[in-house]
């Protein structure tokens, strides 16, 4: 196993609040994607996506490698479970709960495991899973957003100050209940309460392959990290709002130093 490369980083600037891991041991290569908590319980003063990721780093450095992915996930799960100790509040409280995303390179399996909005390729082929009510919303939020330019606020306003928050974070906030539901709007998530595993995408990986794990923090996704990061400098220079040439439930603004906390590894295996 050769590692090419690894980076993450914070859209705050701060890792103490980054959301997104890589986990790496002779097991497993993972990137964890915490999901920007929408709700307001703190997990001794850490956010709920912030604790998830640290939760599931935690569970894989305990397992052997051995497992199958339904046994890996079914584990990941239950470690999040574990973490409430008021289970009726989370279970009627879905913006509070410990959520995540991941997408895992099981080395003694030889198969990468994609179970949320996580991205990856597999030598040059992009495999993304994006969520549908993510689209819709980022439409909605394009139209509010091209209203109020068409109003006279410019550009250089909205970005120090969007708007847009307000109109879609309540649906943000109740998306939640699409978690891992098989429905339109459904989407995979870990949160301790799924019990349903069958969103998980496995892709086999042959020998020598190169493989690219990420976050949704990069809009596109690139066989290398520069070019990667690259086009999220040209994408805050040609479309800082992400309302025109990549939609988007955020742009680059209120002082975000990009769309998401973002992580990135290539490697060969």
């Amino acid at each position: 196993m050769d590692i090419v490369e690894q980076y993450i980083s914070s859209k705050v600037n701060d890792m103490n609040l980054c959301e997104d891991g890589i986990f790496i041991n002779e097991h497993f290569i993972a990137v964890i994607d915490g999901v920007t908590a929408k709700g307001r319980f703190k997990w001794d003063g850490e956010t709920s996506g912030f604790r998830a990721k640290e939760v599931i780093k935690h569970t894989l450095n305990s397992l052997s490698g051995s497992e199958t992915k339904e046994c890996v996930f079914h584990k990941l799960n239950h470690a999040l479970f574990q973490s409430y100790q008021d289970i009726d509040f989370f279970y009627n409280n879905h913006e509070e709960r410990l959520q995540a995303t991941i997408v895992i390179y099981s080395i003694e399996s030889a198969q990468i495991w994609q179970y949320g909005d996580c991205q990856f390729m597999l030598n040059g082929e992009l495999h993304s899973n994006e969520m549908k009510i993510d689209g819709l919303l980022a439409e909605v939020r394009a139209v509010f957003l091209e209203l109020e330019m068409m109003n006279g606020v410019s550009i250089t306003s909205l970005c120090n100050n969007d708007p847009s928050n307000e109109l879609i974070f309540p649906i943000l906030k109740r998306q939640f209940l699409f978690s891992n539901k098989d429905c339109e709007y459904g989407f995979a998530v870990l949160d301790g309460f799924c019990e349903d595993f069958s969103r998980i995408e496995s892709v086999d990986v042959p020998n020598a392959s190169e493989v690219v794990l990420a976050s949704d923090g990069y809009p596109k996704l690139y066989a290398s990290l520069e070019e990667s990061e690259q086009y999220l400098r040209w994408l805050r220079e040609n479309d800082p709002l992400c309302i025109r040439i990549y939609k988007s439930t955020r742009g680059f603004t209120n002082g975000k130093a990009s769309l998401d906390d973002r992580a990135y590894i290539r490697f060969i295996t």
